[in-house]
């Protein structure tokens, strides 16, 4: 059985979140994340992917 790991990010949105379609049609919402870490000079960026019911939730309340 493959490990899950579970990573909880608090930080800052970079831009409004996009949302596409794959080919088959699957919902995905795209957006990215600046993290502060205390001590450092710049923040850490995440790329951020939510796909379906997730991906939806997140273009409907995240707003830069």
């Amino acid at each position: 059985m493959p490990a899950l790991n579970k990573v909880q990010l608090i930080g800052h949105l970079g831009r409004d979140p996009e949302t596409r379609f794959t080919p088959k049609g699957k919902k995905v919402c795209h957006f990215t994340l600046a993290v502060n870490r205390p001590g450092a000079a710049e923040p850490d960026w995440f790329k951020i992917e939510a796909w379906e019911k997730l991906g939806e939730i997140c273009q409907q309340y995240l707003a830069k």
